[in-house]
């Protein structure tokens, strides 16, 4: 699809220049101690395959980056709602942009820490190992909380054990990408 491949060179085109120019310490200092690495799932179209895309569902990536996840739901999936949080706001002020750009209006990238926004609307939970594994225990009381009301479905792309280790999610989908990286999902 012509529309993704342009998001996706825009995105491309972005986090290039923009990564170059941060600064660890200088980051540190203004959002605080949290992981801060990019990196974006290439497997998009089989990232969403054993996914229920039901018009009622609240897709969140926690740890959005430029928005590559959200903004490829949000064109293949139109009457699913994505969200994306992204501490960083020159990653997420590209998506942003891009989101208008696009005139896309199933999506919203909101600039914030995934610890402390609201996430509860959700119902599926997308990952890419955006924390410190001493932030996973928070992230899944979090999570939990939030099944206690409604099954919520949880993709972790790399760091699996702590959602391995949870004893109120079960399994349900696995795809092994290459050594090191892989995609569980999860339900509550």
């Amino acid at each position: 699809m012509e529309q993704l491949r342009s998001i996706q060179s825009e995105i491309d085109q972005y986090s290039h220049h923009i990564e170059e120019g941060l600064s660890l310490s200088e980051i540190t200092i203004k959002y605080g101690l949290n992981s801060y690495r990019y990196g974006s799932s290439s497997f998009l179209e089989a990232l969403f395959d054993p996914l229920p895309m039901a018009p009622q569902t609240v897709f969140y990536d926690l740890g959005s980056g430029y928005g590559n996840i959200i903004l490829y739901g949000a064109v293949k999936h139109p009457d699913v709602q994505f969200k994306g949080i992204e501490i960083l706001e020159e990653r997420n002020k590209v998506c942003v942009a891009l989101i208008k750009k696009e005139g896309l209006t199933n999506v919203t990238a909101i600039s914030g820490d995934i610890l402390k926004t609201d996430i509860s609307d959700g119902n599926v939970f997308y990952l890419y190992n955006p924390l410190y594994d001493f932030q996973y225990a928070e992230l899944l009381d979090k999570l939990y909380r939030i099944s206690l009301h409604k099954n919520i479905i949880v993709i972790a792309e790399s760091s699996c054990i702590f959602f391995d280790e949870a004893d109120w999610l079960e399994q349900y989908h696995f795809k092994d990408i290459d050594v090191l990286r892989k995609i569980k999902y999860y339900r509550s």
